[in-house]
């Protein structure tokens, strides 16, 4: 209790002695805090202000600066749009005698693209990217009907802006967009691109395993890049690794980047991976019918992704008609040196009945005899013949003898019934490649052994 009473008591004085201090004093002290409190506020508005006025400028500046720009851009599409050559050089980087002949040769053929109606110079300006002295714009142009946009890269000179080079350094910021099974990496100028291509590659694996058997792939990755040597390429297959070049090198469509071009180029490349995988890395040899059933199998898929129209028509009728399945398990018995039997086989039913479609497949049986002729390759040349048939035997001869190479042929149509001895008749209607439909010729085939074989 005594040190409690000690602490109590001094605290007491202290307090006494507080109460004590002048009264005079005690106001000029508050008097001062109030005033540094004032001063550091004033100092602080002051800076606030001082922030906020920079800020304002530099946002002036940048806005005076992108206004030059979009005012350049515009200045450069009109000197096209009204073939002004003078006023198209006077925006270009003149110090690039490089570039400055790249342009002239461009400015040429928009001439040319004017004059045939071609082409629509809008002007519009879809995007502009400014960082310090350097700055890109997303320029539409109209081609054909159709949108198109071009990346035009800029550097700020003491006069204003110039047209310059493409600059891949100032591609933007990095970036990815991942998916269950795809990851693709970009930079900022691609970001639309990439996220169409994300979500396609998305539903093409998913509708491409639920048709194969993938086994346990790897994550798809694709790379986009301004500066790859090709438009499309694996950079590793086994790892399933693509590069893709960015269409703005060029020209891209304004409103789909991921275009039906390079839809095909890319949707091709994944259809062979998911049936290499399925076929667990099958080789088929050339020149047996295996070659196309596993080429043409690539081309259907390549088309059930996209919905973009390959050709392969025959594999169109067996998906259609009899089930995607049965792609799936004819590529399943397929060996390397298969013939076309093996359709009868994932059919389950004689060829000779299915509602199969074999324009494309005749196709390439005729150019396949063009290049085994050309090659001189004469016993797997007279293999594509029924030379069961005397008749049929001695025209391949007197065809081979001859040495003269046939046209390259388009069939437009088939029809299939029975030839004269009974056996079972494609006849397709044939023109030469090319020709204006002036004379159809008929080319007969004839099921043998399941397999078609040329009967005149």
């Amino acid at each position: 209790m005594s040190r409690i009473r000690f602490e109590w008591k001094v605290e007491s004085q202290q307090m006494e002695r507080f109460d004590s201090e002048d009264k005079t004093a005690k106001r000029r002290r508050w008097r001062n805090m109030m005033l540094l409190a004032a001063l550091i506020g004033l100092l602080l508005a002051s800076i606030a202000l001082s922030l906020l006025f920079v800020r304002q400028r530099i946002y002036e500046v940048e806005t005076q600066f992108a206004q030059l720009l979009q005012d350049t851009v515009k200045a450069e599409v009109a000197a096209l749009r009204i073939g002004d050559l003078n006023g198209f050089l006077n925006v270009q980087d003149s110090e690039d005698a490089d570039w400055m002949n790249q342009q002239r040769l461009m400015f040429q053929r928009y001439s040319d693209l004017k004059s045939s109606g071609a082409i629509e110079l809008t002007g519009s300006i879809l995007a502009v990217d400014i960082a310090g002295e350097r700055a890109r714009a997303l320029v539409q142009e109209d081609i054909n009907e159709r949108p198109y946009a071009k990346l035009w890269f800029y550097r700020r000179s003491g006069d204003g802006w110039r047209h310059i080079a493409p600059d891949y350094t100032f591609w933007g910021e990095p970036g990815w967009l991942e998916s269950p099974d795809a990851r693709v990496n970009y930079r900022a100028a691609d970001h639309e691109l990439a996220r169409q291509v994300s979500a396609a590659l998305q539903d093409w694996i998913a509708r491409g395993c639920a048709i194969l058997d993938c086994g346990d792939l790897p994550m798809l990755t694709v790379d986009i890049d301004p500066e790859a040597a090709v438009e499309v390429a694996w950079t590793n297959e086994a790892a399933m690794r693509l590069l893709i070049r960015s269409p703005y090198v060029d020209i891209a469509r304004a409103d789909r980047p991921f275009d039906g071009r390079l839809q095909m180029l890319v949707s091709r490349m994944l259809a062979e991976r998911l049936i290499n995988a399925h076929s667990v890395d099958l080789t088929p040899a050339y020149p047996h019918d295996a070659y196309y059933l596993h080429s043409a199998a690539i081309a259907w898929l390549s088309e059930e992704f996209t919905g973009l129209d390959s050709g392969a028509v025959l594999m169109r009728s067996l998906a259609e008609n009899y089930g995607a399945d049965k792609v799936a398990r004819m590529l399943t018995q397929l060996s390397d040196t298969s013939d076309m039997s093996l359709m009868e086989a994932a059919l389950a039913q004689p060829l000779a009945g299915a509602d199969l479609d074999w324009r494309d497949f005749i196709e390439w049986r005729l150019a396949l005899e063009n290049e085994l002729f050309i090659a001189r390759r004469q016993n797997e040349w007279l293999s594509l013949y029924d030379t069961t048939d005397e008749n049929v035997r001695l025209v391949a001869y007197d065809r081979y003898s001859r040495s003269e190479t046939a046209p390259d042929y388009r069939v437009i149509d088939q029809l299939i019934g029975s030839g004269p001895d009974g056996k079972h008749q494609l006849r397709a209607t044939v023109q030469a490649r090319g020709s204006k439909g002036a004379g159809d010729e008929i080319i007969l085939f004839n099921l043998v052994k399941s397999v078609w074989k040329r009967a005149s």
